[in-house]
């Protein structure tokens, strides 16, 4: 009896080693696995990454050449007379810029003010470098100091457009948004006017947004006909359709 009783707990214990044995290669296998997936995800994490700095380098890419077009082909317009550029916020020129209807000591009013066309281009190439090697926030300082000194500028739209881009592009979207809105606010009727609302819309758009989204783009489609800012205002509109937005 003490024999049989020996050898039943001497395979109870054979048992319960190999059940322990099979227990650590399925948790060997699992800890393969975990650590394959997170391999697997870093990779996608990685290449997530590069995808979005290449489409953010196509995209300004793109615009950049687009600008270059507009300067090639014709200056840009000076804001309407009148339309005086609003209170730039949370920066120094803050306390010394007029309210509206003040446009004619604006230039007086801003310390550094320059009116020197060569000089303007080059301050303006500057900044617009930063924000191509997607350096963003200093291309951003670098634009509000150029709207320090060029506030009546030839390009003052075009820089006001591009902090509001460098905010897009990084998806602060609400920074980007005000400063779009600003785009039109300060400069109406410039050649930013358009872009900055249709990016108004793809802004409201990201911010879920829906009925803003919808009312700046159908604006941008039916101001804009035949442009190539109407068709892509046509073509967020449809996607909004697809996706069942309001």
């Amino acid at each position: 009896m003490q024999q049989l009783d020996a050898r039943l707990e001497r395979l109870e214990r054979l048992l319960e080693s190999e059940a322990l044995v099979e227990l650590m290669r399925k948790v060997d296998g699992m800890d393969r696995d975990v650590r394959e997936l997170r391999g697997e995800s870093e990779t996608l994490r990685h290449e997530l990454e590069g995808l979005r700095t290449r489409q953010r380098d196509l995209y300004l890419d793109v615009d950049g050449r687009l600008e270059n077009l507009e300067r090639g082909g014709a200056s840009a317009p000076t804001p309407t007379s009148g339309a005086t550029p609003a209170t730039l916020p949370d920066g120094p020129a803050a306390a010394v810029t007029p309210e509206a209807g003040d446009s004619a000591a604006f230039g007086e009013a801003i310390v550094g003010v320059d009116s020197d066309p060569a000089s303007e281009q080059a301050v303006y190439q500057a900044a617009f470098e930063l924000l191509r090697q997607g350096r963003y926030e200093p291309s951003i300082t670098a634009f509000r100091g150029f709207l320090e000194r060029f506030p009546n500028g030839s390009l003052a739209s075009n820089a006001q457009y591009w902090i509001a881009e460098a905010y897009y592009v990084t998806r602060d979207f609400p920074r980007a948004l005000t400063e779009f809105k600003r785009v039109n606010e300060r400069y109406p009727g410039s050649n930013k006017q358009a872009d900055a609302l249709l990016k108004q819309g793809f802004t409201h758009y990201e911010l879920e947004q829906w009925a803003e989204a919808r009312r700046a783009l159908t604006q941008v489609r039916d101001q804009n006909p035949n442009s190539s800012v109407a068709r892509l205002a046509e073509q967020r509109l449809r996607r909004m359709n697809e996706e069942g937005r309001p």
